[in-house]
């Protein structure tokens, strides 16, 4: 009876343990790396180009006042009196637009550069496109995983909390910028910095996350 319990503990741990092993990955989107954070509601998303351009006048306006030389001159009043007046025919409140507007640039400043925490330290694929960092003769073995393609060469990079440093020292043959892969990994998080070459120059780019890919495969 001994020995068959012996025996009952050691298959349990077994498979157990290829059940770990086995752990099928988290599959997360774009949107999954964005942080969970409480947000206000922006009111500058609600005003129109025109009403941000009145908005920027006043904000001007009230910069040189700052300055000790400064004198405003008759047409500069003017345009800040008809900015303030079509405010306020629109129903904006200037005052309060202006007490709001640190508040907004921390939080969007958090929502584009925060990890979300509760994404990292485990196994997860992600779907994307690949923008090289390093090659190894055809393949690359070092690139910025992306949620769109071209992204850091043919447009800005996107927000570093929306791309992801990604190192596979086997390599991936990339046919096209426009090829979409599903990259599998441990995601981390930590802050890093990049040159990106491109045909006529070069950036730097910041992302708040890693991964140390164990796959990289078409999206099929």
């Amino acid at each position: 009876m001994a020995q068959y319990n012996k025996v009952l503990v050691f298959i349990t741990a077994f498979f157990l343990s290829l059940g770990v092993f086995a752990q099928e990955s988290k599959t997360l989107f774009w949107e999954d790396l964005l942080p969970q954070i409480d947000t206000i509601e922006d009111p500058f998303e609600a005003l129109t180009l025109d009403q941000m351009y009145d908005l920027s006048t006043i904000a001007e306006f009230k910069h040189a006042q700052t300055q000790p030389d400064f004198e405003p001159s008759e047409a500069q009043l003017t345009e800040v009196k008809q900015a303030r007046e079509q405010l306020k025919l629109g129903n904006m409140d200037v005052d309060y637009l202006f007490s709001m507007r640190e508040k907004i640039a921390q939080q969007r400043k958090a929502l584009a550069t925060k990890p979300n925490t509760q994404a990292l330290n485990g196994k997860r694929r992600i779907p994307g496109y690949i923008t090289p960092l390093e090659t190894d003769g055809s393949k690359v073995t070092q690139f910025f995983l992306v949620p769109t393609a071209g992204a850091c060469i043919h447009t800005p990079p996107p927000p570093p909390n929306q791309l992801v440093l990604v190192t596979f020292p086997e390599g991936v043959e990339l046919p096209s910028l426009e090829t979409p892969f599903w990259v599998e990994g441990e995601l981390i998080s930590e802050l890093t910095e990049q040159t990106v070459n491109y045909y006529d120059g070069a950036s730097d780019v910041k992302s708040v996350y890693q991964m140390d890919a164990s796959t990289v495969e078409l999206y099929l």
